[in-house]
């Protein structure tokens, strides 16, 4: 169950992170965000990692919470990028 809670948590983490750019901003909600607020989304972001890590750290321990908060993070971030790309209409490549 720590596991799910984990990827929500990191999840969460890292689209108020993107919410706190601007372009995403459009993206996602249609508007540009005042500044108070994206840096509040911002923050908000790191706060929400730095707990996500905190807590798999002391439920699983250090050297195996680390390991499961990088290996979620990763798949919170994957899950951002997917939802971004679904909500913008658009499908990037490289250039």
């Amino acid at each position: 169950m720590i596991h799910l809670l984990l990827l929500f948590l990191v999840t969460a983490g890292f689209g108020l992170l993107c919410l706190s750019r601007a372009r995403h901003q459009r993206d996602l909600i249609g508007r540009q965000l005042a500044f108070g607020a994206a840096n509040y989304a911002r923050w908000s972001g790191v706060l929400i990692l730095a707990v996500a890590f905190a807590l798999a750290g002391s439920r699983l321990g250090w050297a195996v919470g680390t390991l499961e908060w990088l290996g979620l993070s990763s798949m919170g971030a994957v899950l951002t990028m997917a939802l971004l790309s679904h909500r913008s209409g658009r499908i990037t490549s490289a250039r």
